[in-house]
């Protein structure tokens, strides 16, 4: 049975929303949650937010505890960009060359499915979700296949690029 989890609760909230023009998301490492940033030399992904809607980011990954049936932690997303009942994305942040790309596409689609198992994500009207790998920031491989896929179980649009920018 799977545990009730609030994603938007205040507590997960470790940063206030931004409505930068642009910003950049980074993973620290070591087992810290993902963070936003404007230091353009972390960036990992680059969200662009040209009309300056208020965004707020949630880390999930080491910060919204998420375990499977026999108590060990969820692999999840590094976090969800949302604003209220417009947009809503999940992130997963890559830094290698082989092996990235369904491994991301994995963990963002059971992300996706625990939270839709306890929130309603088709209140927002635009529902993405980005694999970013600094490694391949224009990743020119087809995935339609993949993302066709990821769209018809999740409602939510699979994106392989490092610029989040369909606000």
């Amino acid at each position: 049975m799977m545990q009730a989890i609030d994603f938007f609760a205040p507590a997960y909230r470790q940063e206030a929303p931004r409505n930068d023009a642009e910003f950049g998301i980074y993973d620290p490492g070591n087992s810290q949650p993902a963070l936003t940033t404007l230091d353009t030399t972390a960036y990992q992904a680059v969200v662009k937010n040209p009309n300056g809607l208020s965004l707020q980011f949630v880390a999930v990954d080491h910060n919204i505890p998420i375990n499977r049936d026999n108590g060990d932690a969820e692999s999840t997303c590094d976090g969800m960009l949302y604003v209220d009942n417009q947009f809503l994305s999940f992130i997963e942040l890559k830094d290698r060359l082989s092996g990235w790309a369904s491994e991301a596409a994995e963990q963002l689609q059971k992300t996706i499915e625990i939270f839709k198992a306890n929130h309603d994500s088709e209140t927002f009207a635009k529902r993405y979700a980005y694999a970013a790998n600094i490694q391949h920031p224009n990743f020119h491989r087809s995935f339609k296949e993949v993302m066709q896929k990821f769209r018809s179980e999740t409602k939510f649009n699979l994106r392989f690029k490092t610029v989040i920018e369909e606000i």
